[in-house]
């Protein structure tokens, strides 16, 4: 039996009863951690107060309180997973893959006379460093950096989230070559607001919106698009209030005029994803088309577009390249689309 965790919940397949794995953890002295327990799909999800839901996992599993588990962080599961007031990400797994099939590198030339370079702005885990990324000059960078200590307010991480350095800090840098290679004239501005476990709270995206209305975006420092490769799942709903103040960005974000998109999910039905499923959010499945939608992407009416998510080629760190798999590099593809030069 599985037993899928975030930071708020634990969430059990196969039939378990959560007030026999209470009592066995509490005769071990560790009290009777899991809560509300509601019913999603074939699944049981229990709320874990406190928001430790990975120490109550271990315990069980070490008590032998649900049988024979196999423990499965929800960031394996797709590309938009939620659980609780977590946004787990990450897509099948990047397989790397040799350098020489590498697309040339789009040349970084000046903008016509009269006209700006569009800037998407990137929520995730923190752009890094690639050499096919184009050389820019320091007056007219490809990659902005909304920590850079040299803004005004500059954006301060969530340092329990935005910390690592292992493959899933990689997907960024995944997005942006993608960007690159669909807007070879648009900036990058990364957020960092994502850890390297995949995860990403909803109040550090509201958080990070508010920022980017508030203290970045300006006439010196536009933002024409925001990415935005994560999202909930329904009826995995740990704070309700805090859902609606992540729509309430969204829209004052929209707004502004600026352009918001989103990744549909790896779920392979036709469930709403939040996010993307908001009326003023550009939903992105992966697939050729509506009627032609990947086996593993979300779909339905609520999918606005659909682009390439499977076996996407793009860039990771230390020079790497690789294939990769999920609604995220759909959404990136179209971001890019929607970014085009704009008249000052």
């Amino acid at each position: 039996m599985p037993i899928e965790y975030s930071t708020y919940t634990l969430t059990f397949g196969g039939d378990v009863k959560l007030d026999q794995i209470n009592e066995i953890l509490a005769v071990r002295g560790h009290g009777r951690p899991l809560d509300t327990p509601r019913t999603v799909g074939n699944r049981l999800v229990a709320t874990v107060p406190g928001g430790d839901a990975a120490t109550v996992r271990d315990r069980i599993v070490e008590a032998g309180a649900a049988g024979d588990v196999q423990c499965v962080p929800l960031l394996q599961n797709g590309t938009m997973d939620l659980a609780g007031r977590d946004i787990p990400h990450a897509a099948f797994g990047a397989a790397e893959t040799d350098p020489a099939v590498a697309p040339d590198r789009p040349p970084w030339e000046p903008q016509p006379a009269g006209t700006r370079r569009p800037v998407i702005a990137l929520l995730d885990t923190g752009v890094r460093a690639h050499e096919w990324l184009p050389e820019t000059p320091a007056d007219d960078p490809f990659l902005l950096d909304a920590a850079d200590p040299s803004l005004p307010e500059p954006w301060d991480p969530p340092s329990t989230r935005a910390t690592g350095n292992d493959q899933h800090a990689g997907h960024a840098t995944f997005i942006a070559g993608l960007i690159r290679m669909a807007a070879p004239t648009a900036r990058v501005l990364s957020v960092r607001v994502m850890g390297h476990d995949g995860r990403i709270e909803e109040s550090d995206v509201i958080e990070a919106l508010t920022w980017l209305r508030e203290k970045y975006r300006s006439a010196e420092r536009p933002v024409d698009v925001v990415c935005m490769a994560f999202g909930r799942r329904p009826g995995d709903t740990g704070d309700e209030p805090t859902l609606a103040a992540l729509k309430d960005a969204v829209e004052a974000v929209a707004a502004d005029g600026v352009r918001l998109v989103a990744s549909a999910g790896n779920t392979g039905n036709y469930d709403q994803t939040f996010p993307a499923a908001w009326e003023v959010v550009t939903a992105v499945g992966a697939g050729t088309d509506r009627d032609h939608p990947a086996k593993f992407s979300a779909r339905g009416p609520w999918v606005d577009e659909f682009r390439p998510g499977e076996d996407v080629l793009s860039i990771l760190p230390e020079n790497r390249w690789a294939r990769w798999k999920g609604t995220s590099f759909a959404a990136a593809t179209f971001a890019g689309e929607r970014a085009r030069s704009y008249v000052d």
